[in-house]
Order: structure tokens, then C-alpha cells, then sequence
């Protein structure tokens, strides 16, 4: 790696709403040097250094040995370090785990042992000694300096040649900030690095070898201490020189308090391109997709299980769910009696709608906060090389088990198993035969729970909505980023599918209804629920939602299968749109060049589920068609007729596949 860098800034421009933050910002700063960046509250500091560490600025350029740095930033990114503000660690890791972490997502060529020595040689140098029981201790445990030190020890891991830190002293104690200041001074002198530091602490400049002065949004003066000093307070004119170094920085600061007249936005000015030819030869080197998605997902469960609050949270919001159902007896089973069947399957399409909905919202709750409430560090590791589809994969991959399948389970296990509730095929005691409350639930609950058609069919539509779910609340909390809005998208959500899962009928709406229907999660699982149990043949409804055919079911399992992949797959391009060094539109161009064979793999699965949902679903509609037609012939509510692929004489292979998949199940009673 190279160890000795030269920065260089050449009219950055940099516009928010419609200001200048930054304005024609010019310097230089020199390899093995320790620079400050300093100036009032306001002046732009921090957006300074973001533009030189990975946020694209709106004009000029940054230049690392002649290089321009957003020519090739996938290269250059990976090999500065930058600890912002903000803590870039999980509170919910211990300081040697998390820093373990860093190591494996970042070096890709070092193995365990290495990381190891590495991370146990920053923290004794940062004063983790290794009796020191801070390394096991949880990020969050920690006082806000020692978080900041942890943090710096992370950017220290792959000993970038060029290192900026945003406030590393705030909230540390004169004799730590002096500590820290020094460490940092003998890493640029003894390894050649470049440091720059934004600081508003005026006890530690004189440890800097150079100064950069921003004031209101351009560079007042750059260089040494004592130059950058003299030139702002001859501007100033009659400042005490003889007064100590602390006095005459806290004269010029008060001198130059940021204003509020910036200068506006230049409409037109376009940001520089710069030559790329230059670079062509850089290699990216990065750890394979592969192995961060096996560090992510670990790393997520250690979070997630260090997190006990959360994690209980979770298990809470699955089974308060639960505490809502107030079911009829025999609510998902056909009566014996004529006359109770009307009221019965009314009840049975409020029950079927419960469960439905309350799935859905299982997975939307467990997950729409799991991307946004940790965006600062993705944003962060991002920089550094992180794949946004492994993130999001790692996330998935837990929540699909944890929750997605998980949940759906304890539900109909709670709703057979505790109230009791049959559900089509279940065995029913022998006449006169005594059973025991116990004996009832484990000799028929159970043995139906486990043998019954109806409950695998029921457990699969549930898991694959709860999944969808799932997928659709990291959607969400990656639409969602850094902003609080996920609660607001949620709310949308939410709202949307409780209107459209099927149960509330509206006549002058129902062509809006049926078509926005489609896109609710909570409309497929209470169809595929509906289907499983077959109230379709309870009574002469004739509502094709509850039509239990093979093909009508599967096509419902598709329709989810397409709803997956479409919500995980806009989460995975929003979060590779908001990549800060290009603009939306040429990250989108990068993202169809470099991820070619896996947008067409996504495209092609997404046609594949559409295609068998629409195709499965239209041909059981003609059947359920036939059906009802058919009926009128015979008069009488008890004449049903079901068509049935067996009564035909001699069909085609495609006729008998076509019947088999389309035809209702009723016929074959």
C-alpha cells in the first residue's frame, strides 16, 4: 500500500438548497504532516472534509499524487481512512469484536491471526491495554472519548496512507485530547502519513504542523500556524501579539463568526470531469461478495442478540398478534348444519382476514427500522467497499428465519395448539370415546396440526407473506435512509393493506379496489389462506379470491415469490443510488453495466413469477367461470357441479394438466 500521499484541493465548490457551503477552496497538504482543519461553527469544515473523503463536491477537484480522486473512488475510497463525527461502530459489539469485524470486511488478503495482532496493537496503542476490560465491553457502554477512540482505531486497521478525523477531541478531557494529538502527530511523522483534523479546541494546534482557516463557506489562509496566525490578525489590525498562542486564536475566531450571506448557487455550473485514462490501471482490491455477506450476517446476529431489548421487542411485537385473536369455535372448519354455514363463513372470512393481516404487519414491525436505524455506519462502510446486496442479504437471510418463517409457525401452532381451533382434516374423536383437555390438543390438535393438508397449505402462503413482509419493511427502512420517515412510509403501508387484503367490499369501488388489491401484501395471504381451508365449496358464494385450486394457489405463491424479489430488489438499488461520489443517473448506469448478469438473473425470476401467477391464476378463473355457469343449469342451491378434468373422454396431455391444476378441489370431494 502506498504510505506517502500529497492531498491536494483545487476549487471545491459545494451547494445545498441553493447556497454555497463551500466556495473556490484551493490547498495543498503535504505527506507526513499533522494539518488542522479549523475556523467558527457554520463555516463548512465538515462539508469540507466530506468532499475530500467520498461526497462528490458540486465543482472542482481532489487530487491524491496527481490523482483525481472521483475518477476511480471505488480504489482510492477503500484506502482513506475517516472517522466523522457521528460513532461508525455497533453499540451492541463489544470494542475487540467490532474492530475484528472491520478487519474482515476491509483485508481481504489477512487472515484471522493477523487481524487479530493488528487490532490487539491499536488498542494498546490507544489505551486499551490487554488487561483492560473496556475490550470486551459493549460500544455503547463506553464514554463518548473512548467510543471516539475505537473509532479511530477502526480507520487505523488497514494503515490508510491518508487519514481524516472530524472532531476526535470533542468531549475528551485536556489531558486526553493532548494524548490523542500526539499519537496522531507521531503517525504522520514516524509513518509518513497524512492526517487532517477538524478541531475547535485551540489547546492542541500548536501539536499541528499546518493550518487550513475556513471562514463563511472559502479558505481564509493556509500553512504553517505562526503564517496563518500572523495573516488573519494583520487583517483584523490591532490584535495584542505579545499574548499567549490560546488568547490570540480566540481574538481571530471571534473576529470571523460565520454570516448568513452565502453566496447563491450557480445555476448551470457543472462539475468538472477529470481525466480517467490516467487511472485505467488502478486494480480494486475488495473482499469477495461471498465473504461479506458471511461476516455480515454474522456480525447482524451478535448485534441482534447483543441488543437484548430489541431483540425482545421483536419477539413482543410477534406475539402481541396474537393476544388480538378472539375467534368463533370452529371458525376455519364447515359446519354440519345448513343453516349455520352463512353466518359461519362470514366468520371464517373475518378470521381469515385477522391472521392474515397480523402476519403482515409481524414482518413489516420486525423490520422497516433494521437498515435505517444503523444508516450512518452502512453510509460509512459503503465507502470502504461494502456491497449494498450483500448488507441487505445478510439482514434478509436473518429476518427470513427469524421472523418470516418463524413467526407464521407460533401462529397456527398458538391457534390450534391454545384455542383450540381445528382446521379442515383434522381427526375427529370417536363417538363416546372420554379424552382429556391435554389429551384432546395433543391427540388431535397436534396429529392434525402435523397431518393435515390444510395446515402445510395454510403454514406455506403464511411464510411466504411473512417474508414478503419482510422483505417490504427493509424496503422501506432502506427508502427510509438516514431520515425519520420510515414511521410515515410505514403508516402508508400499513394503511394501504389493511384497505385492500380482501375483506372490505365496496361496490362503486370495487374496479379500483380489485386493481390496487394486487399490490397488497395482506390481499395474497388472506386469498392463499381462504384457498387452503375452501370455503369455496362451504357455500354458493363464488368469489374467486377463496377458489381452491392447485393452480390458483400456487399462482398466489408466485404473485409473493414476484413481490419478494421486486421490494428486495429496489431496497438494494436505492441504496446503491445514493452512492455519494456519482449522481443518481450515472450510478444507475453503473449499476446496470457492472451488475449485468445479475439484473438480468433478477428480471428474468421477476418475469418467470409474474408469468406463472398470471397464467395459473387465469386458467383456475375459467374453471371457477365454469363452474358458476354451470350451476344455473341444474337448478337449486344444493345442485353444485364442479368440472372435473376425469369426466372428460379422452383429453389431451395439456387438457389434463390444464384440469388438474385449474379444476377446484370441491370436485374432487
Amino acid at each position: 500500500m502506498q504510505q506517502s500521499v500529497e492531498l491536494q484541493a483545487k476549487d471545491i465548490d459545494v451547494c445545498r438548497k441553493s447556497r454555497l457551503i463551500l466556495h473556490n477552496v484551493s490547498f495543498s497538504v503535504k505527506p507526513g504532516t499533522l494539518t488542522a482543519i479549523i475556523g467558527p461553527n457554520g463555516a463548512g469544515k465538515t462539508t469540507l472534509m466530506r468532499a475530500l473523503s467520498g461526497e462528490r463536491p458540486d465543482r472542482g477537484q481532489v487530487l491524491i499524487n496527481g490523482d483525481e480522486l472521483y475518477a476511480k473512488p471505488e480504489y482510492w475510497l477503500r484506502r482513506i481512512g475517516y472517522v466523522p463525527v457521528d460513532n461508525i461502530l455497533h453499540d451492541h459489539l463489544t470494542v475487540h469484536e467490532a474492530l475484528m469485524y472491520i478487519g474482515r470486511l476491509r483485508l481481504p488478503h489477512s487472515s484471522e491471526e493477523e487481524i487479530a495482532a493488528r487490532v490487539d496493537s491499536l488498542l494498546t496503542e490507544f489505551d486499551f491495554k490487554p488487561e483492560d476490560g473496556r475490550r470486551n465491553q459493549m460500544i455503547h457502554s463506553l464514554s463518548s472519548g473512548e467510543r471516539k477512540r475505537a473509532n479511530v482505531c477502526s480507520e487505523l486497521i488497514i494503515d490508510p496512507p491518508l487519514l481524516m478525523l472530524d472532531e476526535p477531541t470533542s468531549n475528551l478531557d485536556p489531558d486526553a485530547e493532548r494524548n490523542l494529538m500526539h499519537l496522531l502527530a507521531d503517525y504522520a511523522h514516524n509513518n509518513g502519513q497524512t492526517i487532517l483534523v477538524i478541531t475547535h479546541t485551540l489547546n492542541t494546534i500548536d501539536v499541528c504542523d499546518e493550518v487550513i482557516f475556513i471562514e463563511n463557506s472559502q479558505l481564509k489562509a493556509a500553512g504553517s500556524r505562526e503564517d496563518v496566525l500572523g495573516s488573519l490578525e494583520a487583517e483584523i489590525g490591532d490584535v495584542d501579539t505579545t499574548a499567549s498562542s490560546f488568547y490570540r486564536w480566540a481574538e481571530v475566531f471571534e473576529h470571523y463568526k460565520t454570516r448568513e450571506d452565502r453566496l447563491p448557487c450557480q445555476e448551470g455550473k457543472m462539475l468538472e470531469r477529470p481525466d480517467t485514462d490516467s487511472q485505467s490501471d488502478l486494480e480494486i482490491d475488495q473482499v469477495p461478495w461471498g465473504d461479506q455477506f458471511r461476516h455480515l450476517l454474522s456480525r447482524y446476529m451478535k448485534v441482534r442478540i447483543g441488543d437484548r431489548w430489541s431483540l425482545i421487542g421483536t419477539l413482543v411485537a410477534g406475539f402481541s398478534g396474537i393476544m388480538f385473536f378472539i375467534l368463533p369455535g370452529k371458525t376455519f372448519v364447515k359446519p354440519y348444519d345448513p343453516a349455520e354455514i352463512s353466518l359461519a363463513l362470514n366468520q371464517a372470512r373475518q378470521s381469515i382476514y385477522l391472521v392474515a393481516l397480523v402476519v403482515t404487519l409481524i414482518g413489516l414491525i420486525t423490520s422497516y427500522t433494521e437498515i435505517s436505524k444503523e444508516y450512518r455506519i452502512f453510509k460509512h462502510e459503503r465507502l470502504k467497499g461494502l456491497s449494498p446486496s450483500a448488507y441487505f442479504a445478510s439482514k434478509w437471510v436473518w429476518l427470513t428465519a427469524g421472523v418470516g418463517i418463524w413467526a407464521p409457525i407460533v401462529l397456527i401452532a398458538f391457534i390450534v395448539m391454545i384455542y383450540r381451533q381445528p382446521l379442515p382434516g383434522f381427526p375427529e374423536p370417536r363417538f363416546g370415546e372420554e379424552v382429556t383437555l391435554w389429551g384432546q390438543i395433543i391427540r388431535f390438535q397436534l396429529v392434525g396440526l402435523l397431518t393435515a393438508k390444510a395446515s402445510w397449505l395454510i403454514l406455506t402462503t403464511l411464510v411466504l407473506a411473512c417474508i414478503t413482509s419482510v422483505t417490504l419493511g427493509l424496503c422501506i427502512s432502506a427508502l427510509a435512509g438516514d431520515s425519520d420517515r420510515g414511521y410515515l412510509y410505514l403508516s402508508f403501508v400499513v394503511v394501504f393493506i389493511v384497505l385492500f387484503s380482501g375483506l372490505i367490499q365496496n361496490q362503486k369501488l370495487e374496479q379500483l379496489v380489485d386493481t390496487l388489491s394486487f399490490a397488497s401484501t395482506g390481499k395474497w395471504a388472506y386469498e392463499g389462506v381462504a384457498a387452503s381451508i375452501g370455503i369455496y365449496c362451504w357455500q354458493d358464494s363464488w368469489r374467486f379470491d377463496e377458489y381452491n385450486s392447485t393452480g390458483h394457489l400456487l399462482s398466489i405463491w408466485f404473485a409473493l415469490g414476484a413481490f419478494t424479489l421486486t421490494a428486495a430488489s429496489l431496497a438494494v438499488i436505492v441504496l446503491r443510488l445514493r452512492d455519494p461520489w456519482y449522481g443518481r443517473a450515472k450510478n444507475m448506469l453503473r449499476l446496470l453495466s457492472q451488475e449485468k448478469k445479475w439484473v438480468s438473473l433478477g428480471l428474468s425470476l421477476l418475469l418467470v413469477c409474474l408469468s406463472y401467477a398470471f397464467f395459473l391464476r387465469q386458467g383456475s378463473f375459467a374453471y371457477h367461470t365454469l363452474n358458476y355457469w354451470s350451476r344455473q343449469e341444474y337448478g337449486g342451491t344444493n345442485a353444485y357441479v364442479f368440472a372435473n378434468i376425469s369426466q372428460v373422454e379422452n383429453p389431451s396431455t395439456p387438457q389434463r394438466w390444464n384440469g388438474e391444476l385449474s379444476q377446484s378441489w370441491c370436485g374432487e370431494q
